[in-house]
């Protein structure tokens, strides 16, 4: 579904990543794993055309090379970016929220797809009317799925979904992105360096350090969490 393929980029002229190749395998989780500098945020911002490539490096999204073009086609294209910070509108309401994601659909087409996000997202209804202010941590994640979900993408980049979380929290989020891979068939591609976390519901681990691809392996169920984080964080 998604292939990288030598990817370098950076910011001015400080190079983030080296050479980083890997795939996707449509209906997977795949998680992007590494310590605070790694590169993680940088290549999920490469894979979304916000950073230009710095060689003849490629990425092939459903058989078509996306290198370079306009987050706009991607959408069309059905791949959609959930970056860190920044990615809801504060002073609106939830249900505000969900029509501004959904600005450029058809409103009837845009309603149904809103009612469909609160049937999988059901404890964002009561808060329709509320701003994302009041939320808790974990139902502002699940209002920016909500909001990504509107334009049925075939794959979500998440960065960082657990950042400032509680325990709690991170387990309802977890289970939420869980379902809707499994229940939806959307690809997760998740950055996190919280692999502990992670793991119950990934399939894949890449392993980022110093901007370079060191590690990758499937997650089986004897997998030790200890290890885990000693290895690729």
């Amino acid at each position: 579904m998604l292939k990288v393929e030598n990817i370098t980029t950076g910011y001015g002229k400080k190079q983030v990543l080296f050479d980083v190749s890997f795939e996707v395998k449509q209906g997977e989780i795949v998680l992007i794993a590494g310590s605070n500098g790694s590169g993680k945020s940088t290549l999920l911002k490469a894979i979304y055309g916000m950073l230009p490539q710095w060689n003849n490096g490629q990425i092939i999204f459903d058989g078509d090379n996306i290198t370079g073009k306009p987050t706009s086609a991607l959408l069309k294209k059905g791949i959609l970016y959930i970056p860190q910070k920044n990615n809801l509108f504060e002073d609106l309401t939830v249900k505000e929220n969900l029509e501004m994601a959904g600005l450029t659909l058809n409103q009837q087409i845009l309603q149904q797809r809103i009612e469909n996000a609160l049937s999988i997202f059901i404890t964002l209804e009561p808060h329709l009317h509320r701003t994302p202010m009041k939320l808790s941590g974990g139902e502002r994640q699940l209002l920016t799925l909500a909001m990504a979900i509107l334009h049925e993408p075939k794959m979500i980049l998440v960065d960082e979904p657990f950042t400032g979380l509680s325990p709690q929290n991170i387990t309802f989020v977890s289970e939420n992105l869980r379902e809707l891979n499994h229940a939806n068939g959307i690809t997760l591609l998740i950055v996190e360096h919280r692999v502990k976390e992670c793991v119950p519901i990934a399939n894949r681990i890449i392993g980022l350090k110093l901007g370079k691809v060191f590690r990758e392996s499937e997650v089986k169920a004897n997998f030790d969490i200890k290890e885990l984080n000693s290895v690729f964080v």
